[in-house]
């Protein structure tokens, strides 16, 4: 059993999505953990259960780092009234690599369940869109959901 505090679990996701290491933040997951995307576009999966699913999640959008420079993350924190559950608002902060542009963005906002120092449920709600427009894709996005 791992002693780690909720507060503690997601000052390590927030750490591992800052540098960009997939594995530290997958780590962090409970073996049978479940990683959630409720807002996945038709055809999209919005759900991971277990490791080797969320691995495969996570090296999926491994990609985006070729495109974005992401040099800090922040978040802030709200407790919820299920000691378990924290409530993570997540920022991040880079620059384009196809615009040069840099951003400061609200970049997902999380409900995130921690037992035994462990994720076990992780829902994402991820602002797609506006990491698509500072990525300088987002009209390439749109032209290609009008087909």
């Amino acid at each position: 059993m791992n002693n780690l505090t909720p507060l503690e679990v997601v000052e390590k996701l927030r750490i591992a999505l800052e540098t960009r290491k997939n594995d530290e933040f997958i780590d962090q997951f409970a073996d049978d953990g479940v990683f959630e995307m409720p807002f996945a576009m038709e055809g999209q999966k919005s759900k991971y259960e277990g490791i080797a699913e969320i691995r495969e999640r996570f090296g999926a959008i491994s990609a985006m780092g070729q495109i974005l420079e992401i040099n800090k993350v922040g978040v802030t924190i709200t407790e919820g009234a299920d000691p378990e559950v924290i409530i993570a608002e997540f920022t991040a902060e880079g620059k384009s690599k196809k615009t040069d542009l840099p951003f400061n963005i609200a970049s997902s906002i999380a409900v995130i369940r921690v037992r035994n120092g462990k994720v076990i449920h992780y829902k994402d709600f991820p602002n797609s869109l506006r990491f698509m427009q500072v990525a300088g894709t987002l009209k390439q996005f749109a032209e290609s959901q009008s087909n």
